[in-house]
């Protein structure tokens, strides 16, 4: 998938990019656009990338600071969401035609996104109100970075009980989560410490109000097990946007993109296709 992705200069900054629209024609008009978590990457799609590519075109990319994008030192949630606005518009996608899905924090980037513009519809996975700063965050924030990132991003042995305790169900699959391992090893371990911060930036960020202002076609999913975004998170979300649906996925977690790859593909598609007019 790597070597079929391509740079884009937005905003200042050089993100990587992945469009399926390069290797395929397709006859309908609905793009997919998929939006990661942090510290997420590409990869972290590639079910769902192997999947939707069939049927829509399919885009994919890194977003700044994350991946093999540009990593700078200070972000703000606007640049998120110019960084959005501005790749619709290089890579010429109609908002009416673009149906945006996002995960965990591309999750907030989507719903913020979707309060004041128009596109065909929105998709939340794992998505939250609010920031809720544990013990961990509070550390990486203020804490000089090599008292923390060799103990808590360098895989070992307690940061591979850690991940798959926080990340997944307790019925998680062995081969799942080593596969998630493979995936993500040397891209975790290699992040620059400034990136662990980002989220500092976004402390005060609070979805209320914005979510009211949602009047697109909206369904939220989530992991019933999911320990970063628990279920209430959805619950609210779903209630704040008129008109939403929520799925609740049993023997899943926080990365439930990944663990129940296939039933969020299929909540995902009938979506799609119930809003295709």
């Amino acid at each position: 998938m790597s070597s079929n992705c391509f740079v884009l200069d937005v905003n200042g900054v050089k993100l990587n990019v992945y469009d399926s629209g390069n290797e395929k024609r397709y006859e309908n008009s609905t793009v997919l656009v998929f939006l990661h978590g942090t510290p997420g990457q590409i990869s972290n799609w590639k079910y769902q990338i192997g999947y939707f590519k069939k049927y829509y075109r399919t885009i994919v990319y890194d977003q700044r600071g994350y991946g093999a994008s540009d990593k700078p030192k200070k972000v703000s949630f606007d640049d998120y969401l110019l960084d959005l606005e501005e790749l619709l518009r290089k890579l010429d996608i109609n908002m009416d035609d673009a149906v945006l899905i996002g995960h965990s924090f591309g999750g907030m980037i989507v719903q913020e996104f979707a309060a004041s513009h128009k596109v065909k519809g929105i998709v939340l996975i794992g998505s939250l109100l609010r920031l809720a700063p544990d013990i961990f965050d509070k550390i990486i924030w203020y804490l000089p970075s090599f008292l923390w990132k060799p103990v808590l991003f360098k895989m070992n042995p307690l940061t591979l009980k850690l991940y798959k305790d926080m990340f997944f169900s307790e019925n998680v699959p062995d081969e799942v989560y080593e596969d998630f391992v493979r995936d993500n090893k040397d891209y975790i371990e290699s992040l620059p410490a400034h990136v662990f911060r980002y989220l500092k930036y976004f402390r005060d960020y609070d979805a209320s109000s914005s979510l009211k202002r949602i009047s697109l076609s909206t369904l939220i999913i989530v992991g019933k097990s999911d320990k970063v975004t628990p279920v209430e998170y959805s619950v609210e979300i779903n209630r704040l946007i008129p008109g939403s649906r929520l799925e609740i996925i049993e023997d899943a977690g926080h990365m439930v993109i990944i663990e129940k790859y296939g039933e969020v593909n299929r909540l995902i598609h009938d979506f799609v296709k119930s809003i295709e007019t």
